[in-house]
């Protein structure tokens, strides 16, 4: 499992990158501790544990999570507001 978590968690913050990432989480790939740990070395450690949770639970598909987060270029992958 350490293979897994050592080729996410890069910190390219691509679409792609944060899929592969949830649907690690998902899958049981990676535990909800990696998870947080790999978001905390790229920065992102606030609020990971209930982003965790809701993955895990089915609360929050990896889809919707990739789409939501936050990009490289500073913008979003979907559209905030109306």
């Amino acid at each position: 499992m350490a293979t897994a978590k050592k080729l996410m968690f890069k910190g390219k913050e691509s679409r792609k990158e944060e899929m592969a990432e949830a649907k690690a989480l998902k899958s049981g790939a990676i535990s909800k501790k990696q998870y947080v740990a790999g978001e905390k070395s790229e920065g992102h450690g606030k609020g990971a544990g209930k982003k965790a949770e809701a993955i895990k639970s089915g609360k929050l598909t990896p889809a919707a999570y990739a789409k939501g987060h936050k990009m490289a270029n500073g913008g979003y992958a979907k559209k905030k507001g109306c």
